[in-house]
């Protein structure tokens, strides 16, 4: 019988573990789903039934089981739902598994009127340990009653009681504290997951607010293009690679005609609506050419970087842009050589070599810039 004990300890500690790594993201509690209950249920109801089929021998004529420890579990952790359930197919099981005799029937009624008594004394409001324990007895009173039917010496039924009484009792104890070890084992593992996939969002955010951050580092708060800083890292940049390629690169610098009357005629928050009509004009009309960056020099003065882009291709978009905005038509009549807002655009264009750098290229497209100002503005001018 020692032995059969052990036996069924084994299974307890097999089933408890399988069912809390299966069940391990659904917790049986009295406040889980329905769903949640009816999965754990059907566990707990075919747990019993493995109990049943390794019964043990108290005498050469008696069997006992530790089927109710089952119906016990279901009820302690998550109510009356689990333990019907339960106890259903542990009742169904008692016939299917033994035959349909009058001692399986009363037996499978003995286990079906545990799940439904537990399962309203799960509702009380008791200290669950000893809550546990009255179900325990709650489950070994029907059993009792099961014996005192089939078993006619009175000796004999107080031995087997007793025995009966004491195993399942002990097991009673260890599978519920199995139990409680098994979900609270579970609840720290959930913890712990749901703490690093916070601290894993929280990673992103972060690394987010961090990308978003860089850009607004290189961009230029007014007119949402590239900054300076931009403009000179992606200059090198693009001036390392095509010094590899052997490819040309232009550079196109231009700034508003009188813009400092302007801003002195109609105010500077005019003048910043000036300049972002502008922008986002310019940067429509260049939107889909693949090789340009477009950014704020400073002030009223702008650059675009052209890549893979030679002199004439270069003068070409230059006058793409004049003419662009020209057409927006924006008011200036503090101008001296239009009545509407004019830009001057300055191009040089180099293919990159050791002998030259970045700042070479600007200087000459600045140069350029600086001529179009002297021939009268609203004009282009290159090397």
């Amino acid at each position: 019988m020692l032995k059969d004990f052990f036996s069924n300890i084994t299974i307890l500690i097999t089933a408890f573990t399988v069912m809390g790594q299966i069940l391990k993201n659904k917790p049986l509690l009295h406040s889980a789903a329905i769903r949640t209950k009816l999965y754990w249920g059907i566990c707990y109801g075919i747990l019993g039934i493995i109990l049943m089929l390794f019964s043990f021998q108290i005498n050469p004529t008696t069997i006992a089981d530790l089927r109710h420890l089952a119906i016990v579990i279901a009820a302690s952790f998550g109510g009356w739902v689990p333990a019907i359930i339960a106890s259903g197919l542990i009742a169904i099981g008692r016939i299917i598994f033994f035959g349909f005799t009058d001692t399986a029937f009363v037996a499978a009624i003995s286990a079906f009127l545990t799940g439904i008594v537990c399962g309203g004394f799960s509702k009380l409001d008791i200290e669950p340990n000893l809550k546990a324990f009255y179900m325990n007895l709650i489950g070994l009173f029907f059993i009792s009653i099961v014996f005192t039917l089939y078993i006619e010496d009175e000796n004999t039924l107080i031995n087997v009681l007793m025995t009966h009484y004491l195993i399942s009792l002990i097991g009673g104890f260890f599978a519920y504290h199995l139990s409680i070890y098994i979900a609270n084992s579970n609840a720290a593992v959930r913890e712990l997951n749901d703490s690093l996939l916070k601290l894993k969002e929280s990673e992103q955010e972060l690394n987010k607010a961090n990308e978003f951050l860089n850009r607004l580092s290189y961009m230029d708060g007014l007119t949402g293009i590239g900054n300076r800083r931009h403009f000179d890292e992606v200059l090198n940049k693009e001036w390392s690679r095509l010094l590899k390629t052997k490819s040309p690169i232009t550079l196109l610098m231009f700034d508003i005609d009188y813009f400092k009357k302007y801003n002195d005629t109609y105010g500077h928050l005019v003048g910043d609506e000036c300049l972002q009509i502008i922008t986002s004009a310019i940067k429509d009309l260049i939107a889909n050419n693949p090789y340009s960056t477009f950014c704020r020099y400073g002030g009223e003065e702008f650059a675009i970087i052209f890549t893979k882009t030679k002199l004439d291709q270069g003068f070409a978009i230059a006058e793409l842009i004049q003419k662009k905005v020209q057409s927006l038509k924006i008011d200036h009549r503090s101008s001296e050589i239009a009545e509407i807002v004019t830009i001057s655009i300055g191009i040089a264009s180099t293919i990159p070599s050791l002998e030259t750098q970045p700042k070479d290229l600007i200087q000459l497209a600045d140069t350029c810039l600086y001529t179009s100002k002297t021939k009268g503005r609203n004009t282009i001018s290159t090397p």
